[in-house]
């Protein structure tokens, strides 16, 4: 009996990315849309965070980390508790 279900995709696990894996993603992105404001509509993101972020005054929010599938997280490296 043939399935009906849908083909599974492989799913990368999760990895750790940079700020400045997050800004390559989101000039991908971005270059995909066609523009800035076009990505930013889509996305339902703030078109001057966005601008902020991809000219280097600002580090990307958490809404534009998240409209290009990242999570941020908090990473305890040592030290006290």
């Amino acid at each position: 009996m043939a399935s009906t279900s849908a083909p599974e995709r492989a799913v990368d696990p999760p990895r750790l990315v940079t700020d400045d894996d997050v800004l390559d993603l989101l000039r991908a992105a971005v270059a995909q849309a066609g523009s800035q404001r076009a990505f930013a509509l889509a996305a339902g993101v703030n078109e001057g965070d966005l601008s902020s972020a991809l000219s280097g005054r600002r580090p990307p929010s958490t809404p534009l980390r998240r409209a290009v599938s990242v999570e941020h997280a908090l990473v305890h490296v040592g030290g006290c508790l």
